[in-house]
């Protein structure tokens, strides 16, 4: 199921409905999933209440599940920036397409075991966040502007580098 399939469903259920009514200023702020062997999982939606300083988090695959109100992860002072949808003009399945392009190109020895796809609004912009997971315990991070489809940045980390010091 891709980002704008996933959320028309949500938008579309009667759990979303309620929860909506109750929480009017809430806004959409990212959209996660994970693909492992060509099969994607569920989508993780997460809305933001300013207010509250809290994310409310819609799983969305054959049922829609709302997990409980959660911190949200981001710098102190920073705001949680909205997804403007119209700004995004580039599917996921696009972008995949490109970030493999970028992955033979620059990092052609590296083989991906797992990838993580985030659609969010940050510093460098409206943009998938992508993560290739390899299986030498590296990270290959593409960022893909959601509307033009440009590449932003892309990088190499090992895992290692994350280590507790």
């Amino acid at each position: 199921m891709d980002f704008k399939t996933a959320l028309k469903k949500l938008k579309n259920s009667s759990e979303f409905k309620k929860w909506v009514f109750k929480n009017k200023k809430s806004y959409l702020t990212y959209a996660f999933t994970m693909i492992e062997n060509s099969e994607k999982s569920e989508w993780q939606i997460g809305y933001y209440d300013k207010k509250l300083d809290k994310v409310t988090v819609f799983t969305i695959n054959n049922n829609i599940k709302i997990n409980p109100e959660q911190d949200i992860f981001k710098k102190p002072g920073t705001a949680v920036k909205k997804i403007n949808l119209k700004d995004v003009k580039f599917s996921l399945d696009k972008v995949l397409k490109k970030a493999q392009t970028i992955k033979e190109k620059k990092y052609p020895k590296e083989l991906v075991t797992k990838t993580i796809a985030i659609l969010q609004n940050i510093e460098l912009g409206q943009l998938w966040n992508i993560t290739l997971i390899t299986s030498s315990l590296n990270t290959i991070n593409i960022k893909i502007d959601a509307k033009t489809g440009k590449t932003i940045k892309h990088e190499l980390v090992s895992l290692f580098q994350f280590k507790a010091g």
